[in-house]
């Protein structure tokens, strides 16, 4: 049955003064220490930073609320481009807009971009490559107990208390595990998102008071802003199709090419770093003849075993081509043009948010986005070599995550020094 809700205006001037208190206290510098912090230790993939963020920042200094982590992860699926990455810059812009998205993606990147760096200039300078492996043996049973300790809060909080949402969650369950293809993913969120319009998970048709105020103030010099967005999306546009048609190949100079070509790649990759390593490989080795076949495979090795996301790869291959320079313009193509875009449609969920279909699909695409956490927490433990020091390192992180909210830095810092200490041992 269709039924109206309405909100007090009162509820709503409090919901308003809460948003802006965030915004008030969320400061640049808190952002970047935060997110840098989370850089240093966000090991295992996309779901690993952003269980750390979650824990940080949701459960620790409660700064943000479980929904908005859980919108932009609905979000960035759907869009180009690493999607730890996209949704720390949509967090960012949550809090403190553009400025925000800005600083958190630089905070965020910048830990594991001085690590490539620096193992860059050692592997190019020297000729040997350094090996992470004995450090980070035992990592993978302390960030999937974070991930699986961030899946279960979430699920308790978004799930439970709702049976039709606990029958989608279920279904969504099933088939990311029996399916780890990116294209099953993105069905399984497209069904989620259909699913929740049918159930209306999210009620029926809501009334918002016409005495609300704005949930979203202009930024100053918004003209300004708008015809450099405008100009943006032009050039960004321009260089995928110079891109796709293998033009900018042959621009000059050398910095130019590294720009377009790593921003090609930005706005062409769906379904994480995983799925773009063979292009790359065929385009960097073969095609472009940057890096040998070893050098390349070092490259993706090198952004494994250091925090952050793989694509952190760029920074290694710029670093061949164009010293310091090609690092820094590298990274900064391969995350700045999926960002924007990800902010720009962010804007667009937020306009719309009040719509009731539009939150009955956000309210699916969440639940289905509850069981891809916890699956996650599964294939990041099931692809490494399982012993009794990663159960016992998943064990005892779980508890100290889930029941006494210790930090993940200490968590994954712990389980570094364990295997430092393991390695001197023997």
């Amino acid at each position: 049955m269709e039924h109206t809700l309405k909100m007090p205006v009162k509820e709503i001037e409090e919901t308003a003064v809460l948003s802006n208190a965030h915004s008030t206290r969320v400061t640049l510098g808190y952002l970047f220490f935060t997110f840098f912090k989370v850089g240093l230790v966000a090991f295992g993939g996309h779901m690993a930073l952003i269980s750390v963020v979650q824990r940080m920042m949701v459960e620790k200094d409660k700064i943000l609320e479980d929904e908005v982590i859980l919108d932009s992860i609905g979000v960035a699926s759907f869009l180009p481009g690493p999607l730890a990455v996209n949704v720390v810059g949509q967090i960012g812009f949550h809090l403190r807009k553009t400025s925000g998205a800005i600083v958190s993606t630089v905070a965020v990147i910048l830990p594991a971009f001085l690590i490539i760096l620096l193992v860059a200039w050692q592997y190019f300078t020297h000729q040997q490559g350094t090996s992470w492996e004995k450090a980070t043996a035992y990592i993978a049973g302390s960030v999937s107990a974070i991930i699986l300790a961030t899946g279960v809060q979430l699920f308790k909080k978004e799930v439970q208390q709702n049976t039709k949402k606990m029958l989608l969650f279920a279904a969504a369950l099933l088939l990311l595990l029996a399916f780890s293809n990116y294209f099953v993913t993105v069905g399984v969120l497209i069904a989620g998102g259909g699913a929740g319009f049918l159930m209306q998970l999210q009620g029926g048709k809501k009334t918002i008071d016409k005495n609300r105020p704005a949930r979203l103030k202009s930024e100053p010099g918004s003209k300004l802003v708008t015809a450099v967005t405008n100009g943006l999306i032009l050039l960004l546009g321009i260089n995928q199709v110079l891109f796709l048609s293998s033009i900018s190949r042959q621009i000059s100079p050398v910095q130019l090419r590294i720009l377009s070509i790593f921003g090609g790649i930005s706005l062409s990759l769906f379904g994480g770093g995983y799925v773009m390593i063979p292009i790359m490989e065929s385009l960097f080795v073969k095609d472009l003849h940057w890096l040998s076949s070893k050098e390349f495979v070092d490259a993706i090795a090198f952004s494994q075993a250091t925090p952050g996301p793989i694509l952190i790869s760029a920074a290694f291959i710029g670093y061949k081509v164009s010293g310091v320079a090609g690092a820094v313009l590298g990274t900064i193509a391969i995350f700045a043009p999926s960002v924007f875009l990800v902010i720009r449609v962010s804007r667009f969920v937020n306009r719309y948010k009040e719509n009731m279909v539009l939150m009955n699909m956000l309210s699916g695409i969440k639940t289905v986005v509850v069981a891809l956490i916890l699956v996650s927490a599964w294939r990041l433990l099931a692809a490494d070599k399982l012993n009794v020091y990663v159960v016992a390192i998943l064990m005892v992180s779980f508890v100290l995550n889930f029941k006494y909210k210790v930090s993940p830095v200490y968590i994954v810092a712990g389980a570094i020094l364990f295997g430092v200490i393991k390695n001197l041992m023997h």
